[in-house]
Order: C-alpha cells, then sequence, then structure tokens
C-alpha cells in the first residue's frame, strides 16, 4: 500500500477487472486500494472503430475492481495520439472473492 503513496497528485493509468483504462491524477486512497481519481477520462480503444475519450471528473473507484495502478510518462504519453492507437480486445480477469 505504501507504493502508492508515491503516485499522489501525479497522472496514474489504472486498469480495472472488467478491461476498462481510467487516466487521472490520484487524489487519494485506503487500506483496501480503493482510490479517489481526479480530472479522470476512460479511454474506449477498439480494434478497428474510432476510439474514444469519456470526461468524467471526479470518480471514486473500487479496490476490488482495479487490477494495475502505474504512473504515466507525461513525455512518453504526450507523444502518443491515442484516438489513433488500436488494439486487441482484452480477456476478462477472475477475482478469486
Amino acid at each position: 500500500m505504501s507504493a502508492l503513496k508515491e503516485f499522489l497528485t501525479k497522472k496514474v493509468r489504472i486498469i480495472t477487472t472488467d478491461a476498462r483504462l481510467f487516466e487521472g491524477i490520484l487524489d487519494g486512497f485506503d487500506n483496501s486500494t480503493n482510490v479517489i481519481i481526479t480530472q479522470c477520462i476512460e479511454r474506449l480503444i477498439y480494434p478497428d472503430d474510432e476510439n474514444q475519450e469519456i470526461k468524467i471528473g471526479l470518480y471514486l473507484m473500487r479496490g476490488t475492481n482495479i487490477v494495475c495502478i502505474g504512473e504515466i510518462d507525461e513525455e512518453i504519453d504526450s507523444n502518443i495520439d491515442w484516438l489513433k492507437e488500436h488494439g486487441q480486445i482484452l480477456k476478462g480477469t477472475k477475482n478469486p472473492l
């Protein structure tokens, strides 16, 4: 849990158990890895269609829905045109709980 302290007030990318992709500023978290994200957006990346970016704003996310949280390298990210990137559909994950 202490590893998340390093990400506070920084831009992060989050992948959820249902293969959704979120980005925003990590504003807070608790011992259950529930997180508060500000300036949050959801990226919808399709194999063939035009991608979408949905502005959410403030978002509270339950820790049980989070697979991965990572800091975004702003320099690398600024060179990516996310609306033109395409990807494969991710398989779902299984929560053992």
